[in-house]
């Protein structure tokens, strides 16, 4: 998690297949997660790979493929952004316009933005609904058509998945 944490920059500099790449492997393992328990995804969202939910994971390949897929996904966008950084624009009011269109798909309304946005908000809902929203969350990103809209908008979504 330190490692991690250290080379965040240099992993948000990678570019886009890499960044799309780890935005996918998340999307995996917090479904994976949910599937174990919503108690279990929650828990990753809140505490991340050290959790207490999640250790047991790491000491099993095959039950914990999906957060050895993520992290292995986050090394290799460090690894390229170290070797040619991308440097990427950052995300405007019309890319966020894309991003709550493809919520709206999903059945958000202006209050699930609201809550979304809103850390104390959130942090009063129950674990499922959280997870349920995170996932959706990463779903509408990587439903995004226009790369360069995607490509901001994964740069903003991501950091708190390498650096938090």
């Amino acid at each position: 998690m330190a490692l991690r944490r250290k080379h965040a920059n240099q992993a948000l500099a990678a570019s886009t297949e890499k960044l799309k790449k780890v935005a996918t492997a998340f999307l995996a393992n917090l479904k994976n997660l949910s599937e174990r328990s919503e108690a279990t995804c929650f828990s990753f969202i809140s505490n991340g790979e050290t959790a207490p939910a999640l250790l047991e994971l790491w000491q099993s390949p095959e039950q914990g493929a999906t957060v050895h897929a993520q992290m292995a996904a986050i090394f290799e966008a460090i690894a390229e952004g170290r070797q040619a950084p991308t440097t990427h624009e950052p995300a405007g009011k019309s890319d966020y316009e894309v991003l709550v269109k493809q919520l709206a798909k999903l059945g958000w309304k202006e209050n699930d933005l609201q809550v979304f946005s809103n850390p104390k908000a959130l942090a009063k809902q129950p674990p499922s609904r959280v997870c349920k929203m995170v996932q959706d969350w990463f779903v509408a990103h990587l439903a995004v058509e226009d790369q360069s809209t995607q490509e901001r908008l994964l740069v903003e979504t991501l950091k708190p998945v390498v650096s938090g």
